[in-house]
């Protein structure tokens, strides 16, 4: 679909216009796009919607400008009939738009020169153009008055959705994301990336790609969202039952199915599953992700749990977490780049994640790598989901001492029981200081 917008001047077509911004709607998968026209803007917004056994994309369109002015929807590309039949617009006989009203114009046309038969002006009513080059397009013209929303469905699959404006789209995944662990941090960028970072792997869980939608569940089951981290189980079992997989895809795999099982306390599938994974994976099998293996499988499958233990003792250990060189500008690259439109919010909240919190069979590090720039300023980490239970912990400073206050409530949700045998605690912003206590809270020495 195309538009273009109709004032008094001349007729602006988004793909050509320079004035073009895009966003999303408070960082959730909701996409506004706003065209400069005289008087101020008309701005398109646009959300996927999936109800029962249909999925549709819900696109509004709102005159946000100081006059009248026309939309001009349009329908083309590779397409041997285009026609107009009523408040639909259909492509090679397939329902391609719908409105929610009739448009006061319509136009088909067979060279697919759309836009010139749209700025002559049509009249309304029913339309058809074939072509047997591709080129066949049709396009209909509503007037749009200031402030007056203009909806049209996209469908997608299945039997027809109930649609619901943008906005509220928009909030339902506010309402998820505010279920999840939360972050407290001074680096607005690092919050926006956070949220926009929960709702992307969301998505992407649900996706086809086998690696991101295993990271994308490993981030889900430490923010707390085990139900939506399983959503990315039938593209990794589509993996498993499939084609051959890299070692890559094992990896990646192998880390998902530990995470689910450490995490969120559910069956994970490795007592079947470790030892073909293990093999593919190769020599992208570090000894992090060989640990966690292990630590998964002792209540599904003790022998499998040695064997995977013996692997671990016979590779390389993991290095104590350090500060590299650069990583603070890799943390903020990363922030930066998942914040812009169309970035890649899993890296970036994989990135803060990975600053925030980091953990072991017998430990959990809080704030292991934050950034210079963040000492000094205030930081809380809210119920993150970790193998020894949730935590939640806070950063505040006495000059260059920080004051750590924390909280652990071990996984089996009891008030009053404690963390796993031998799980310390420990934080990255003075490597000398642990505790085992599961609340407390603490002076640490200075931080240069």
């Amino acid at each position: 679909m195309s538009w273009a917008v109709g004032t008094e001047d001349r007729w602006h077509i988004a793909a050509e216009e320079a004035a073009v911004r895009a966003r999303l709607v408070d960082d959730m998968p909701v996409v506004a796009t706003a065209m400069r026209v005289p008087g101020g803007d008309v701005v398109q917004r646009a959300a996927a919607i999936t109800d029962g056994a249909g999925r549709a994309v819900v696109v509004e369109f709102v005159n946000e400008s100081t006059g009248p002015v026309s939309v001009a929807l349009a329908v083309s590309g590779s397409l041997s009939t285009a026609r107009v039949q009523g408040s639909r617009l259909l492509a090679d006989g397939r329902n391609a738009l719908e409105l929610d009203r009739t448009p006061g114009g319509a136009a088909a046309v067979s060279d697919g020169d759309i836009w010139e038969a749209v700025r002559s002006g049509p009249p309304a009513g029913d339309c058809e153009a074939r072509s047997r080059s591709g080129l066949a397009a049709a396009a209909v013209l509503v007037p749009l008055a200031v402030g007056v929303p203009l909806r049209v469905t996209v469908p997608v699959a299945g039997s027809p959705v109930e649609i619901r404006p943008p906005a509220q789209v928009a909030a339902g995944w506010l309402a998820l994301v505010s279920r999840a662990a939360s972050v407290a941090l001074t680096d607005e960028s690092a919050e926006r990336a956070w949220r926009r970072g929960i709702a992307a792997c969301i998505l992407a869980a649900g996706g086809a790609d086998i690696v991101t939608a295993s990271r994308a569940a490993v981030v889900l089951d430490r923010v707390g969202l085990a139900d939506e981290a399983d959503r990315g189980w039938d593209a990794i079992m589509r993996g498993l039952v499939g084609s051959r997989l890299s070692p890559v895809e094992a990896a990646a795999i192998l880390r998902a199915l530990a995470s689910r099982r450490l995490r969120s306390g559910r069956m994970s599938g490795l007592a079947e599953w470790a030892g073909p994974l293990v093999d593919a994976a190769g020599d992208r099998l570090d000894a992090s992700t060989l640990e966690q293996v292990a630590a998964a499988l002792e209540q599904e499958a003790p022998a499998a749990a040695r064997d995977a233990r013996r692997l671990l003792f016979e590779s390389t250990s993991r290095a104590p977490v350090t500060r590299s060189e650069g990583s603070d500008d890799r943390v903020h690259a990363l922030v930066r780049d998942s914040v812009v439109f169309g970035g890649d919010g899993l890296a970036g909240i994989e990135a803060l994640m990975d600053c925030l919190v980091a953990e072991a069979a017998d430990h959990i590090v809080m704030a292991p790598a934050l950034p210079a720039v963040w000492r000094g300023a205030s930081a809380d980490a809210l119920s993150i989901a970790t193998r020894h239970g949730t935590l939640s912990f806070s950063v505040r400073w006495h000059g260059s001492r920080p004051a750590l206050l924390w909280d652990l409530t071990p996984a089996d949700r009891s008030a009053t029981a404690r963390p796993a045998a031998g799980a310390e605690l420990r934080c990255g912003l003075d490597p000398s200081w642990s505790a085992s206590g599961p609340t407390g809270e603490a002076l640490l020495g200075p931080v240069a």
